[in-house]
């Protein structure tokens, strides 16, 4: 899913499978969402999401990693540019047993860390 605004386009979600994958699809999809924004007259396209890592670790550690972020930003940076950090994510929550209960079975899922 990408998103365009004036100047600026997100690459905010994505997905893959095994098939095939030796062909590269994903690079060629991010390749035309690239040119779509571009024809949309974005000058700014936002790959949006790395490990929480300073640039020293990521640079010494994207080549043996696959945990967590770490595909996602070998697969990014694969398309050059430069790293620009925002302020994190965070949750706005509106029921704090079921937020609770949310983060129980991520943490089982193995998908939390801490």
């Amino acid at each position: 899913m990408v998103f365009a605004f004036g100047s600026k386009a997100w690459y905010m979600y994505g997905a893959s499978g095994d098939a095939h994958r030796e062909r590269m699809p994903n690079h060629a999809l991010q390749w035309e969402a690239i040119r779509w924004s571009k024809s949309k007259g974005c000058a700014t396209y936002d790959l949006w999401g790395v490990p929480d890592e300073d640039e020293t670790a990521l640079d010494a550690q994207y080549l043996n990693r696959s945990d967590g972020l770490w595909g996602v930003y070998r697969f990014k940076r694969g398309f050059g540019g430069r790293l620009v950090r925002y302020a994190g994510a965070f949750d706005r929550v509106y029921d704090p047993l079921w937020y609770r209960l949310f983060l129980l079975a991520l943490r089982w899922r193995g998908d939390m860390v801490s």
